[in-house]
């Protein structure tokens, strides 16, 4: 697999489009908002925090608070984005939380029983692109029909390094195994339509919030700025070829994992017997149960 080198030019591509990026108010989304708006696009960052420093006051730039874990609340910043704005043409389903449970680890309340793990990280990172996504597909079909012109809206999704490998951090890598899970499931039905493309960055190690930058280099890992993420993911609202795919990021290097040749999916292939029958035989599982119905 080559690297993939991102153009300036292709960038620019998303210039006057509306861009609505959840967990926006700082490291990768806050980078990847304030790319769009040097691209000339249109932002509307979602967080439960503004901004700070604060983006300069401007009608390209508008914060939502939002809680992605709460569907009225994500509905809002929607709802909010498309009256303002007059549509929204990308969708950055970025917003994550650290890890916060194993899951194995054992939880009592003060009369000594079992209570359940804490979900937080699942709600966010899980739960949270999921609505995302369905939010998204509604209000970005609609400017389809609303906006005949509009070209192919898109959905980025944030999964992670740790998407397709072993890693400790137990809810974190469930939710972000679920993220690709999230491409995988759902691109055939997209495509099937035609409005709107899917596609997912999985960076490596990134210098946010989330992690202890200093402690991770001190140990010899090279750790990436967010902005080099950001050309990923405006890579993919821009590039109307791209569907399905999964950008891996590391140390400024970009390359495409799961359609590629040489990828998680034609390596699968590999692996697995028949695997190729997979989708046609739940096509025609689904047919018939439709014709039953009917």
């Amino acid at each position: 697999m080559a690297d993939i080198t991102i153009s300036d030019e292709i960038l620019k591509h998303i210039s006057g489009q509306v861009v609505l990026i959840t967990g926006g108010s700082s490291g990768i989304g806050r980078a990847t908002a304030q790319l769009c708006l040097d691209l000339g696009a249109k932002v509307v960052i979602g967080d439960l925090s503004p901004p700070s420093p604060a983006f300069e006051t401007t009608e390209q730039v508008k914060y939502v608070e939002v809680d992605v874990t709460i569907w009225g609340s994500l509905r809002n910043m929607f709802d909010q984005a498309d009256k303002f704005f007059g549509g929204i043409d990308h969708v950055f389903a970025n917003a994550g939380v650290p890890p916060t449970t194993q899951f194995l680890d054992v939880h009592l309340d003060e009369a000594g029983q079992l209570q359940p793990p804490p979900l937080q990280t699942i709600n966010v990172n899980l739960i949270g692109p999921l609505y995302t996504i369905n939010l998204a597909s509604a209000y970005m079909t609609q400017l389809a029909s609303r906006r005949p012109t509009a070209k192919t809206g898109s959905i980025v999704l944030t999964a992670s390094a740790s998407s397709f490998q072993e890693f400790s951090a137990g809810d974190y890598t469930i939710a972000k195994h679920g993220v690709l899970g999230m491409v995988r499931g759902l691109v055939h039905r997209l495509e099937a339509e035609g409005a709107i493309r899917l596609n997912a960055v999985a960076p490596s190690w990134t210098k946010t919030a989330m992690i202890p930058a200093e402690v991770i280099e001190a140990m010899g890992v090279a750790v990436q700025t967010p902005e080099a993420v950001a050309r990923s993911v405006v890579l993919l609202f821009a590039d109307q070829a791209r569907h399905g795919e999964v950008l891996y990021s590391w140390e400024g290097h970009v390359r495409e994992v799961n359609q590629a040749e040489g990828g998680l999916l034609s390596m699968t292939k590999k692996l697995l017997y028949n695997d190729d029958n997979l989708e046609g035989v739940l096509q025609n599982l689904t047919e018939q149960a439709q014709a039953t119905k009917s």
